[in-house]
């Protein structure tokens, strides 16, 4: 009588990555949105700080173009935007040193605040739950992450 493996075949392996990554998104989502309105900012604003800050967090400030194109809206809708989270301290403007004619997003001290207090907390569960990986098993993780936000 033949041995039967016990493992998931990788159809199955692909189909749960698959449906957990689904699930991430919409609790990502949800998480996001609920957020949003407890700091009384629309949905489409926090999306935008989350983008600013990021960049600005890999060292790499957007520009209003650049946010369009991440956020799929129009340069004059992101500028719009862009007015009402400077008027409120969550972004400023700031001239690119490389082109002073371009101008680069940063984040404000409002927008830091908000930040700090959206992503403190991930930080805490993502530490939690990656605590008992391996450094090749992160690096694969990584690898497998970068790939699909490709």
């Amino acid at each position: 009588m033949p041995i039967m493996d016990a493992r998931p075949d990788r159809d199955a392996l692909v189909a749960g990555i698959v449906g957990q990554l689904q699930g991430l998104s919409l609790v990502s989502d949800q998480i996001g949105a609920s957020f949003a309105a407890g700091q009384e900012l629309p949905r489409t604003d926090f999306r935008a700080l989350t983008a600013i800050h990021r960049a600005e967090r890999d060292g790499h400030p957007l520009t209003g173009r650049q946010l369009a194109e991440e956020l799929s809206l129009s340069p004059a809708a992101v500028s719009y935007l862009v007015d009402r989270l400077a008027g409120t301290g969550h972004v400023y403007r700031e001239p690119d040193p490389a082109d002073r004619r371009r101008v680069r997003l940063r984040i404000g001290e409002r927008g830091t605040s908000v930040a700090g207090a959206f992503f403190a907390p991930l930080r805490m569960l993502h530490d939690a739950a990656l605590a008992d990986y391996t450094a090749d098993e992160l690096a694969l993780c990584l690898r497998f992450l970068g790939d699909v936000n490709r």
